[in-house]
């Protein structure tokens, strides 16, 4: 129902917002067109495997993990952020990925993406009055309802707050990360740093405030903040990085676009971020073996095995990911207000989202 919510965003958003760009540009040449094609099917691949690896993109470590004081999360964003601005200034994604606009201006009229946010906030704080007042009442089938509409509305709120910070456009992205294009475009700082100001406040009131469960049962799916920084984590997000700066794209913006503008080159991104998130799933429990295996004592100690040290930080199997809505990203700004009551959004499958 997330995802749905995203693609939804895009779709409702492309007219009466404006500033969508088209994937890729018509006017490239049929080279420069099948490069791109290559861009997108590259970086979406290692933006879904490294985002399943690291457990987290902008969205989980960002949004989320920074919030709630991770270390993980304060190792995994400058790793990602220094892995995309080398990584697209070595290949000038910047003049690779140019603006084309599909719909409206190309300066978007910010005051409906600011009308849809207030709308979708006021359907999401209903939602939660009606979970407060009635949970004890509700039934099987409409808490299960419920859920799925509080997912929903959670993503037509993310989405919005992508398009309106122009996460959605992998030009502006570009512009962010490529050091070297001359003209430097620093305001997607000031998206992540007033996002972090705001889920930092909720969190802390979440974790501090007794709220044991969400309203709608089940539990909060936040992992333990004391967690071990290991080489996956560094790895994974060193990964993400690279094909965020590839293709100017992660999660969420991929979701949006797919509804804003469909087309059959934007499949090489969209297929490559699956096919990456389930290569790692099909690949993580050789990582994990590979943690476990014993190694030989030095000679003289009698010869019998120790455990290797480095399990005790091995990937925890168990363990949720920093990003709350796996293919995408953790939850937007606006909609953070109405977590702590409602259920956390569905996994959809994956392993790991979002963002």
């Amino acid at each position: 129902a997330f995802i749905l919510g995203l693609v939804l965003a895009g779709l409702i958003l492309r007219d009466a917002y404006g500033g969508f760009e088209l994937i890729p540009p018509p006017w490239l040449s049929t080279s420069e067109a099948a490069l791109y094609c290559v861009r997108l099917a590259v970086g979406g691949s290692l933006v879904g495997f490294g985002t399943s690896m690291g457990n987290g993109c902008t969205s989980g470590h960002g949004l989320t993990g920074l919030a709630r004081l991770s270390k993980r999360s304060w190792v995994g964003v400058p790793t990602f952020m220094a892995a995309a601005m080398v990584t697209a200034t070595m290949l000038s994604t910047s003049s690779a990925l140019p603006p084309f606009f599909a719909f409206g201006a190309e300066v978007p009229r910010w005051s409906v993406a600011a009308l849809w946010s207030m709308c979708t906030l006021a359907v999401l704080l209903a939602a939660a009055g009606v979970m407060l007042g009635a949970r004890a009442r509700l039934g099987e089938e409409a808490t299960r309802r419920l859920r799925a509409s509080t997912e929903l509305a959670s993503g037509l709120a993310f989405g919005t707050g992508l398009v309106a910070s122009g996460m959605a456009k992998p030009s502006k992205v570009a512009a962010f990360l490529d050091l070297g294009s001359g003209a430097w475009d620093p305001s997607l700082a000031f998206v992540m740093g007033g996002g972090v100001a705001v889920t930092f406040v909720f969190y802390q009131v979440l974790e501090r405030g007794g709220f044991a469960e969400p309203l709608l049962g089940g539990s909060f799916a936040l992992p333990p903040k004391t967690k071990a920084v290991d080489a996956t984590l560094v790895v994974g997000c060193t990964l993400f990085g690279t094909g965020w700066g590839v293709c100017g794209m992660c999660p969420g913006p991929i979701w949006v676009s797919v509804g804003a503008v469909p087309s059959w080159q934007l499949l090489f991104a969209v297929v490559g971020m699956l096919s990456g998130m389930r290569a790692w799933v099909a690949l993580q429990p050789r990582f994990t073996a590979a943690a476990e295996k014993p190694v030989a004592s030095p000679a003289g100690v009698g010869g019998t095995a120790q455990s290797n040290p480095n399990v005790e930080s091995k990937l925890d199997l168990e363990a949720q990911t920093e990003d709350t809505d796996t293919a995408v990203s953790a939850p937007p700004v606006p909609t953070f207000a109405v977590s702590a009551v409602a259920a956390p959004q569905a996994s959809s499958g994956l392993t790991s989202p979002a963002m």
